[in-house]
């Protein structure tokens, strides 16, 4: 990519100027906004605006997307920034954007247009348009793909908060997370989750005080029956032992 932006070195005085997240945030909005007008799927993106989403600075920048928005919630307290938000894209905008462009006695603008005319200048709105088109859905997935992760984090580390009488889950293995999202494709919520565990700490006969020592993992819980079975309550202060001929449930797990 072409051309040039312009910052004096005022910037050194900004308050954002030793946040890097902050600063890489807004230099890279900066190079890679509009430097003209025009339409992206029925909306207008005026010079200084870019259309784009917090999933694809994060992936441009090298950024989580938490700091992503962290960066652009500072950036909108002191001015520097507006968010407009879309159903499939945000448009960030570049309060004072001139003020990047200019270049001794020729405004960056008429520069840019010469370099149009010949060619090399780089991503208008309307060049930039196939682009963001091709990365939509690539985005979107990558939207997805984060927010089913955040869900086995989350469900793993309310596992290792709640149930401190049980070996620790340090590996979220794919034969969990297939279990986890059958569960919660079948209605099941983090909360069912979370009682599901506070109901296993509680619980003397699943921790293994029982005829036979047994005791229930992480995998024998999250498992269909087994978890409707815990959440109705049926091994609540439980105090009977189990019977001679009494099988455990198909999905339990043998620790011996």
């Amino acid at each position: 990519m072409e051309g040039h932006i312009t910052i004096q070195r005022k910037i050194l005085e900004w308050e954002w100027y030793k946040d890097a997240n902050t600063f890489r945030v807004f230099i890279h909005l900066l190079i890679t906004a509009n430097w003209k007008t025009g339409r992206f799927q029925g909306v207008e993106i005026e010079r200084g605006q870019r259309a784009t989403s917090y999933q694809m600075i994060a992936s441009e920048t090298g950024l989580t997307v938490k700091n992503v928005r962290t960066a652009i919630e500072h950036l909108k307290k002191t001015g520097e920034l507006a968010v407009n938000r879309h159903p499939k894209f945000s448009v960030f905008t570049i309060k004072n954007y001139n003020l990047y462009q200019s270049t001794g006695s020729q405004p960056a603008y008429e520069t840019a247009v010469n370099r149009q005319s010949t060619g090399s200048q780089p991503a208008t709105i309307e060049e930039r348009n196939k682009e963001i088109n091709n990365n939509i859905s690539s985005d979107e997935d990558i939207c997805q793909n984060s927010a089913k992760n955040d869900i086995y984090i989350t469900i793993r580390e309310l596992y290792n908060s709640v149930c401190g009488s049980y070996p620790r889950l340090v590996k979220m293995s794919e034969s969990r997370k297939k279990a986890i999202k059958a569960r919660i494709n079948a209605g099941y919520t983090v909360d069912d989750f979370k009682t599901l565990f506070e109901k296993a700490e509680a619980s003397d006969f699943l921790k293994g005080k029982n005829s036979r020592d047994w005791r229930a993992t992480f995998d024998w819980l999250i498992c269909d029956r087994n978890m409707a079975k815990v959440l109705d309550g049926n091994y609540d202060k439980i105090k009977r032992e189990v019977k001679a001929n009494e099988t455990e449930d198909a999905c339990s797990v043998r620790l011996w």
